[in-house]
């Protein structure tokens, strides 16, 4: 085991909101696998989102968790052929907002990497991603039972910046020499991951690759809604959301629920 560089943490931190540093950490992620501990906190940080919807706030913080957990690993896994792991146990989020979103960091006290062996790449990178989604999987069932979010859509919540980071991020000039190896892991994360790593029996990355359409421009229209708009007053929507104008004027999933 190694030590990430500081450039790299430097990276880490700027583009994936990843830290090894903070004042205050507020739960760690194991503990979001408690039914009850989770919809506590769901409780207490609905407000971040401009939400009373327990619903809404289920969804918005999986989006957010996708992109801390999920990204980093892949990133260091394509461009530096490092594994990082990120131990439940060990990794934090940490209150964190820019302008006027709430968007969290995840801390973890030591990031420390493996560099991936040249003859034995495609299996550790096997074992590698198979762990990765298989706690995701964990969290998403657990935050679709508390919140009520249907699991396709926490699915496409984590699926989207996936698809991001192979289809725009790593396409940068920066990452030229490692092109090949970008193609050959989004390839393989795609229809090479085994659907055993989902409790539902399905490569969840492949199940949202195809979307609704593909706009000329590379954008994504989403399969199914992050309920975003229940999480601003005017009901803005994302520009990838597949809902009309007449859907987005309708109440949201449980919002005549008290929660």
């Amino acid at each position: 085991m190694e030590q990430l560089k500081k450039t790299e943490k430097i990276y880490l931190k700027d583009n994936f909101r990843m830290v090894d540093y903070a004042d205050h950490v507020t739960v760690t992620l194991d503990q979001l696998l408690d039914e009850e501990f989770l919809l506590d906190y769901l409780k207490k940080i609905k407000s971040e989102f401009n939400t009373e919807s327990i619903f809404v706030a289920g969804s918005q913080l999986m989006k957010r968790l996708g992109f801390n957990i999920v990204l980093p690993q892949l990133y260091l896994m394509t461009v530096h052929n490092m594994k990082l792991d990120v131990a439940f146990d060990r990794a934090g989020i940490v209150p964190n907002t820019v302008g006027d979103k709430w968007l969290p960091n995840l801390h973890m006290d030591e990031l420390r990497v493996e560099v991936l062996g040249e003859a034995t790449r495609e299996e550790e990178r096997r074992a590698m991603t198979e762990n990765l989604f298989a706690k995701m999987d964990q969290l998403v069932n657990v935050f679709s039972k508390v919140s009520r979010v249907p699991k396709p859509n926490l699915w496409e919540n984590i699926s989207i910046y996936v698809y991001w980071l192979y289809e725009k991020k790593l396409k940068e000039e920066q990452f030229e020499d490692v092109a090949e190896r970008v193609e050959a892991d989004y390839k393989y994360l795609i229809f090479g991951l085994s659907s055993e790593a989902f409790s539902d029996d399905c490569n969840q990355l492949t199940n949202f690759y195809w979307g609704r359409r593909i706009e000329d421009d590379g954008t994504r229209v989403r399969r199914t809604c992050c309920f975003y708009y229940g999480a601003n007053s005017d009901r803005t929507c994302c520009k990838t959301c597949p809902k009309s104008q007449e859907d987005l004027s309708k109440p949201l999933p449980f919002e005549t629920v008290k929660n």
